[in-house]
């Protein structure tokens, strides 16, 4: 699983090991992982750069020695890159985004194709896209065509491995709290955080770890064996409806 330090990768990892799976947690802070998970049983911490071109080899040659194989592979690590407008969006900022968001996905995903081939109908590809595939967001213009790609890119695999009873899908998650986003968000029971929460979320509150974890545990599962090619979308409903009209609009009135 890569993307394993912390946050949402670090919730889906211990929630598998918990459920006795066998976990290589693949992160680039090398501290974050010792300090999530060094003392657990069943998991392997590995190092990584994902966006690295010797990146791929490294992590299949590891699941082969570590783990004797792999059955699901996790793809969670994600920049969000700069908070610009497009129009001055800097090629650095647009590499950056796409070598970890897009490019490191699909050059995993080819690596682990015969793996996951090996795996048959146990076999499963979860990657963490965003609500951000489905709309545009104001000054994260490449963040969002990122998860768009990822999105697409889950398709293309759902479609070319479904004849090995392989099921590729994304999560996409809106508004988890986690340690690094936490400051980002009001509490919950203050004005700030209500007044948000009133136009971004049904159910009242922000999402945690946790439920993006009880997602990635439906379709890794044999509940999840006939979903394919999905975006299982985790936002309280954020983009059921148009947040953006009030009570008072009035749409089609004089």
């Amino acid at each position: 699983m890569t993307g394993a330090a912390d946050g949402i990768g670090r919730g889906i990892a211990e929630c598998f090991i918990d459920q006795g799976a066998e976990v290589l947690a693949v992160d680039l802070d090398a501290e974050k992982l010792a300090e999530g998970f060094d003392g657990r049983a069943g998991v392997t911490l590995l190092r990584v750069d994902v966006s690295a071109d010797d990146a791929p080899a490294a992590l299949v040659e590891a699941c082969v020695n570590d783990l004797g194989g792999l059955d699901i592979l996790v793809n969670n690590a994600g920049v969000p890159g700069e908070l610009a407008l497009l129009e001055d969006c800097s090629d650095e900022n647009w590499r950056k985004v796409f070598a970890v968001n897009v490019d490191a996905v699909f050059r995993i995903l080819r690596a682990f194709v015969p793996l996951l081939r090996q795996a048959g109908r146990r076999g499963r590809i979860i990657t963490n896209a965003s609500v951000c595939a489905e709309y545009g967001l104001r000054l994260q213009g490449p963040y969002v065509a990122s998860k768009h790609a990822v999105s697409g890119l889950m398709k293309g695999f759902a479609i070319e491995l479904g004849d090995s009873g392989v099921t590729v899908n994304c999560i996409s998650p809106a508004n988890t709290v986690t340690g690094i986003t936490r400051d980002w968000f009001a509490p919950e029971d203050s004005p700030e955080g209500r007044a948000y929460l009133s136009a971004a979320s049904v159910l009242g509150r922000n999402s945690y770890p946790a439920d993006l974890a009880a997602a990635a545990l439906f379709l890794a599962g044999d509940g999840g064996a006939y979903v394919t090619g999905q975006a299982v979308t985790v936002d309280a409903g954020m983009t059921s409806r148009l947040s953006s009209l009030d009570h008072s609009s009035r749409i089609g009135q004089d």
